[in-house]
């Protein structure tokens, strides 16, 4: 069983506002970047960047192609990029997958929602919202994407990472107001 396998994923429409979103009233601090997940002869994919924040994380995915590439995909299907984080306590969650009942979701215990999406002629680039902040131990960032022959890979950053950077991040407004 591979780790997209069993995952849940998060349904559409998902709720607006905490925890399913970052903070209007904070600024992130970066946690991490430049942590290669694939690469082939035809495409490189790696988390470019980690923000922390104080009640989670936002991630970004470039995918670089080394020629003009795909245009950005739709929904996620089992050809397009599967993108997964995983927590030392063993909790994931993905891009793709069953849905969960969502009275569920936030009660066990992990969030991964999509937040942006762009892509030009040669990359694609995607982040995505976690929440809440890991327990410390490893953070792996998984992927596989079906259509470029990228088998499930994964890469590991340190939790302290991103748990140093958000008791750095910058409240610029109070707490509370949108």
């Amino acid at each position: 069983m591979g780790f997209f396998d069993d995952a849940a994923r998060h349904p559409l429409p998902r709720p607006r506002g905490t925890p399913w979103d970052p903070p209007r009233n904070e600024l992130p601090r970066i946690a991490a970047s430049g942590l290669l997940l694939a690469r082939t002869e035809v495409v490189a994919v790696a988390v470019t960047a980690i923000w922390a924040y104080q009640a989670g994380f936002e991630f970004w995915i470039k995918a670089q192609f080394r020629q003009t590439g795909p245009g950005l995909d739709g929904q996620p299907d089992e050809q397009s990029l599967h993108v997964g984080v995983q927590f030392a306590d063993g909790k994931k969650a993905v891009n793709v997958g069953r849905v969960p009942d969502p009275a569920g979701s936030v009660t066990d215990g992990l969030i991964l929602n999509p937040l942006s999406f762009g892509a030009g002629r040669r990359h694609q680039d995607r982040s995505y919202w976690v929440w809440p902040l890991p327990p410390a131990g490893p953070v792996a960032f998984v992927c596989e994407w079906p259509a470029f022959d990228i088998p499930e890979t994964r890469a590991d950053t340190e939790a302290q990472l991103i748990l140093d950077a958000a008791g750095q991040s910058v409240q610029i407004w109070p707490p509370g107001r949108g």
